[in-house]
């Protein structure tokens, strides 16, 4: 029969091979699996170098970063969102912190400890052997320790305060593309745009925009300030279709708060945040003032405490505190 007589030069062919000869019309099977992992590895090689662009300036990194410092807690959280602890060679205390940050248990797996970008130690940074440095700048410290840095022959992306969620969103986006993992970052982006549209679906129409303050210590035992623009909060307020009370008095910035100023605004809403786990306790001297319970706000049992994770910093969780939001001031005209 025909097919009996195939053996005969597929033998030939597995000597030859054997043999160690070669024949231009013959090739050896590949291993599709290997040849798969190889073309992963040189579509990894050729992703770098790459140049972002990050407040008026552009970076070029030379490979993929496997020694990152996040200084600040906003790009600490960003860079936990998107890659594994062991790349990370050193990281800022307050990501320790489960009432501020989102990424407290995931930190756990990485050893090394800084200050933050506001008490930054420069040489104590350059003895990790970083391959890439992030921070916010925020304070004149931050500004400070970006000039000293920017001496160093090490990558170092300086972003400005993450006071809108489009500036957050933005972000993301550029750390993706500066650590190696752009396809990440946009799967996020674009899940975090879809949450944020699904909540304002679900926001009722016709209705009068109520007024929402925010009042949060920024620092241990500092007392409640008043939230304002440049405040991820302020931003959050509007996208949940409300009003900023402290636009009634003309507030351009997070000031300390005093009962006068917030009787002025006399919000429908205020929002208590919880800076070290005290509750209401860290705002008991605003709370105990004369003239708060003539707050409607108060009079109408309008008072929320929430984590500051969830409304003050720049992090993945400021969605869920969109939803509670809308859920709590309009729960009931739906």
């Amino acid at each position: 029969m025909e097919i009996k007589r195939m053996w005969i030069p597929c033998l030939l062919g597995i000597l030859l091979v054997a043999a160690g000869c070669t024949n231009e019309g013959i090739s050896e099977p590949v291993d599709k699996d290997s040849e798969k992992k190889v073309g992963v590895e040189e579509k990894d090689e050729t992703n770098f170098p790459v140049t972002v662009g990050v407040d008026g300036k552009s970076i070029t990194i030379e490979k993929k970063p496997e020694n990152i410092i996040p200084m600040s807690l906003d790009v600490a959280e960003i860079v936990l969102e998107l890659t594994e602890t062991e790349n990370i060679a050193a990281i800022t205390r307050g990501v320790d912190d489960a009432y501020l940050s989102t990424k407290s248990e995931k930190a756990k797996d990485i050893s090394n400890r800084i200050a933050s970008a506001v008490n930054i130690d420069p040489e104590e940074i350059l003895s990790y052997d970083a391959d890439l440095l992030l921070l916010t700048k925020m304070h004149g410290q931050e500004e400070d320790a970006d000039t000293i840095l920017s001496q160093v022959d090490v990558p170092i992306m300086s972003f400005s305060t993450m006071g809108t969620l489009e500036d957050f969103l933005t972000n993301i986006s550029i750390i993706g593309k500066a650590i190696g993992e752009e396809e990440k970052a946009k799967e996020l982006v674009a899940k975090m745009e879809e949450e944020i549209a699904s909540i304002q679906q679900n926001i009722p129409e016709n209705v009068d925009p109520p007024s929402v303050l925010v009042l949060s210590e920024v620092g241990p035992g500092t007392g409640p300030f008043m939230m304002g623009p440049g405040n991820i909060s302020y931003d959050l307020i509007q996208l949940a279709g409300a009003i900023p009370a402290v636009d009634s008095i003309g507030l351009e910035h997070s000031v300390k708060a005093s009962v006068e100023q917030v009787m002025k605004m006399d919000p429908d809403y205020i929002f208590l945040l919880d800076f070290q786990g005290n509750g209401e306790e860290a705002h008991e001297e605003l709370i105990n003032s004369p003239g708060w319970d003539s707050l409607q706000a108060v009079k109408n049992d309008n008072l929320k405490v929430l984590e500051v994770k969830y409304l003050m910093n720049p992090n993945t969780q400021v969605i869920e505190g969109l939803r509670l939001m809308a859920d709590w001031i309009y729960e009931e005209k739906e």
